[in-house]
């Protein structure tokens, strides 16, 4: 289901265009979430010119953060894209849960090498990924999900801002 764009207040002051930031939501189904959310995205994102290789890298980023979302937090979920003076410039998943703090905490935290191969697998490698593919350009913040209107958690990302065909 998309939610049409819901306008972001924007106070108009000193000279801005009012309205100018829009989101663009869409519900996530709880079975098929990551894949749902993949082809919005990619949808939406190949009207940019961007490389295809960096709409490869920022399709897995999409898909781990909705795969997170579905395993450790509770639903609705929901896609999001920002929007500014009509181009997307961040992108959003959100869920009804309340680890924002822990997740921009497991974002940003540095990570030594591991002493062996079988540490990989113990996990927060999810995470690691996403914070490399955006260059750091994530985190997570408290948010209200446009569909129901719940408190919940938005681990977001900046999307390249110089574009290359």
């Amino acid at each position: 289901m998309l939610i049409e764009h819901v306008p972001v207040p924007d106070p108009g002051e000193y000279g801005r265009p009012r309205n100018r930031f829009r989101v663009t939501a869409w519900c996530l189904p709880p079975t098929s979430a990551a894949r749902r959310a993949r082809e919005v995205f990619r949808d939406q994102l190949t009207k940019l010119p961007l490389a295809s290789d960096v709409l490869d890298e920022l399709e897995i980023v999409v898909s781990e953060l909705v795969t997170n979302a579905t395993r450790y937090a509770p639903g609705p979920y929901e896609l999001r894209l920002l929007h500014d003076h009509g181009l997307p410039v961040r992108a959003e998943v959100v869920d009804a849960g309340a680890g924002g703090a822990l997740i921009a905490y497991l974002l940003h935290r540095p990570l030594p090498l591991p002493e062996r191969l079988d540490d990989l697998e113990l996990g927060g490698r999810g995470l690691r990924i996403v914070t490399e593919l955006t260059h750091g350009r994530c985190g997570a913040q408290w948010t209200r999900l446009c569909g129901t209107g719940q408190l919940g958690t938005a681990v977001w990302f900046d999307l390249p801002t110089s574009h290359q065909p």
